[in-house]
């Protein structure tokens, strides 16, 4: 019988389990658990979840801990989903390991995908789900499908748990079938490796404003909301976190600052 087991970081990765988890209760051909949760994870686990299942709390980084559970429990299937670190040998050639990546990979693979597509300007993007190997997000792919950027990340993590529920769902079923296959992904070396943003670089400086528009601002503030460091600017010495501004064509009352096209008041924010 097909075991699966979910390596997870953020809460979107324990969203699809838990959607796996009902559809394993239809077809009851296959097995979901133990679960692997990072030491850093950010999730919020049900009691129904921590009274029926073992839970491993590990350092990503220990490769050999992260391998000796999935061997102790006979795993074929590794959903390394909102998992952030490298994975290594000898996990990746004992057992399948799958990655889900916001973007149509191999464009835009690398480091906080959604945030640097967002802030780039890119509204119509994609969903990978592929085999991890030894490359940065360049393993051989089941399948993509299309995904907008459009909205608050949060507004992305619920596409994302959706659509991962669908991709994740055929491929069991392939798997089942006997008839699952991963295709190498083509052009690798045309596209490059995205590089994982800093907390320093969400930093807005009035040095810079007056070069940039509305939207540009908007989209940094959009793409880093919780669980990612926000957008934050520095008033009179305080730090402001940007959860929210509004495009005015002149100065408005309360807090705001000047850009290129308009200014931006700041309609929801936190002090630092």
């Amino acid at each position: 019988m097909l075991k699966i087991v979910f390596c997870l970081y953020r809460q979107w990765g324990f969203d699809i389990f838990n959607n796996i988890l009902k559809y394993q209760k239809e077809r009851k051909d296959f097995q979901v658990g133990p679960m692997i949760l990072a030491k850093q994870h950010e999730i919020k686990i049900p009691s129904n979840i921590r009274k029926n299942f073992k839970i491993y709390i590990v350092d990503p980084n220990d490769t050999l801990t992260i391998y000796k559970i999935l061997k102790k429990h006979g795993v074929d299937m590794a959903c390394m989903y909102s998992w952030s670190w490298i994975v290594r040998e000898p996990i990746l050639s004992n057992f399948i390991c799958l990655c889900v990546h916001p973007s149509l990979v191999p464009q835009n693979r690398g480091g906080t995908p959604i945030q640097n597509q967002i802030i780039s300007g890119v509204e119509n993007s994609g969903l990978s789900l592929f085999r991890m190997d030894k490359g940065i997000d360049s393993g051989p792919l089941y399948k993509q499908t299309v995904m907008s950027l459009i909205g608050n990340v949060n507004d992305i993590f619920s596409r994302m748990t959706n659509l991962g529920t669908i991709l994740t769902k055929e491929l069991i079923s392939d798997y089942m079938n006997n008839t699952l296959v991963f295709s190498p992904q083509k052009s690798l070396k045309k596209y490059v490796v995205l590089k994982r943003r800093t907390p320093d670089q969400s930093e807005l400086k009035f040095s810079n404003l007056s070069k940039m528009t509305f939207d540009e601002v908007n989209n940094l503030v959009r793409g880093l909301l919780y669980p990612y460091p926000n957008a934050f600017i520095i008033i009179k010495g305080k730090k402001y976190l940007l959860q929210g501004i509004e495009k005015y064509p002149k100065k408005p009352n309360g807090l705001s600052f000047k850009l290129k096209d308009c200014y931006a008041k700041l309609i929801k924010y936190e002090v630092g």
